[in-house]
């Protein structure tokens, strides 16, 4: 025998669906970024419907793996040194002669 067809979860079963905590499902429906509710008299309720488009709107695509972009150089705290004045100034005189 199977089990009836629900159209309608409440908080604990549409937050098991989404897995999130029932805490966390109030929070997204409170600030408007949850899934649709309908409201029978004083009751809330979630269409399976309205928590699969839910799922749909929070899908991303898969992101290639590429190359990681090298970090900037850390600047140094303090006065640069006397070596690091030196390739500065070397650096910036070749900059000019191109």
């Amino acid at each position: 025998m199977t089990a009836p067809l629900k159209l309608l979860l409440d908080y604990d079963e549409a937050a098991r669906a989404l897995s999130l905590s029932r805490a966390a499902l109030r929070d997204l429906v409170y600030k408007g970024r949850g899934p649709a509710v309908t409201r029978i008299g004083r009751r809330t309720f979630f269409s399976v419907k309205d928590l699969e488009a839910f799922v749909e709107r929070h899908r991303e695509a898969a992101v290639p793996l590429s190359q990681p972009e090298p970090l900037p150089a850390k600047r140094g705290r303090g006065r640069p040194s006397i070596a690091q004045k030196t390739a500065h100034d070397r650096s910036f005189q070749t900059g000019l002669s191109d």
